[in-house]
This record gives C-alpha cells, sequence and structure tokens, in this order.
C-alpha cells in the first residue's frame, strides 16, 4: 500500500514541476495502478493535505518538495497553537 500511495505521489510530483494537473485516469496510467487503488490513494493525500483539487485535476499543494514540506510545517504550527489555546482556555475554567 505504501509502494503505490508513494508512485502516485512521484507521478505528482513530476507533473507539477511542469505546472500541470493529473486527473486519476492519468495518473493510474503512469503509475500502472488501477483507477480504484488511486483514488483511494489521492483521498488520502488530499487529507494529509499534501494533493489539491484543480480543474478535476489532482496537483501537489507545492510544485516543489521543499515548499511543500514547510507549509505542512506551518499548518502543525497553527494546529498546535490552536491546541494550546484551547488548553488554556480549558485549564481557566477548571
Amino acid at each position: 500500500k505504501d509502494r503505490s500511495c508513494f508512485r502516485i505521489f512521484v507521478e505528482l510530483l513530476k507533473s507539477s514541476k511542469n505546472g500541470d494537473g493529473l486527473s486519476s485516469d492519468e495518473v493510474a496510467f503512469k503509475s500502472g495502478l488501477s483507477r480504484g487503488t488511486v483514488i483511494h490513494h489521492i483521498n488520502k493525500l488530499i487529507d494529509a493535505g499534501l494533493v489539491v483539487t484543480d480543474n478535476r485535476k489532482y496537483i501537489l499543494r507545492e510544485n516543489r518538495l521543499a515548499p511543500l514540506i514547510e507549509e505542512l510545517e506551518n499548518d502543525m504550527k497553527r494546529t498546535y497553537n490552536t491546541l494550546r489555546e484551547i488548553a488554556k482556555d480549558i485549564d481557566g475554567k477548571i
């Protein structure tokens, strides 16, 4: 499963270098996986914040890997800040 997801990620990374998105059929063809497998893993990549849709095509959130990692780090920092504020609020009420 992890190898299939990695293959899909690599195909999306290659296409993002050109600024292009890929349909699920194109990802399936390029990766040699079934369309169902591709959609399953793309949904997981979307949930993880790595992939977005644009005009019915899938693209990486950033077109290069380093900025993608930075964006994910910023997402985590925002989440931790939110959790910290919630914790402070709960602590203040107890």
